[in-house]
């Protein structure tokens, strides 16, 4: 008693075919019980899902009012960033005018108490 080569490439199949169902039968099994594990978180929550549902467009609307509020906030430092920044320019150049002035106004006491001295010397000479 010979096993043919086409039967048994024919109880290969038939093996295979086999084990792919009960592969399936097993997957089918475990998704069924997965659907009801979500159905039942389902109706569990039904009520605080429903309510979060509801309030999703609202709490959209505010995080959009949210990030204008913030947007022009931000704005509003900018333009308060640069006033000091320009007030701060301003102090500086009228800082460093009177610091010319100054230093030109030392620099003619300098030269008069010179031409004094000068004087005094051409005197004491005399």
């Amino acid at each position: 008693m010979y096993i043919s080569l086409t039967d048994f490439l024919l109880i290969i199949v038939v093996l295979v075919v086999v084990l792919l169902g009960i592969y399936a039968v097993i997957t089918l099994r475990n998704m069924n019980s997965l659907i009801k594990v979500l159905g039942n978180l389902l109706e569990k929550n039904a009520d605080p899902f429903t309510k979060s549902m509801a309030l999703l467009p609202e709490t959209i609307k505010n995080t959009g009012f949210l990030a204008k509020s913030a947007q022009e906030q931000i704005e509003d430092i900018g333009s308060t960033v640069d006033a000091l920044g320009s007030s701060l320019v301003e102090t500086a150049v009228s800082l460093n005018e009177k610091t010319v002035n100054g230093v030109s106004f030392i620099k003619t006491i300098v030269d008069v108490v010179s031409i004094i001295k000068d004087y005094m010397d051409s005197r004491r000479e005399n």
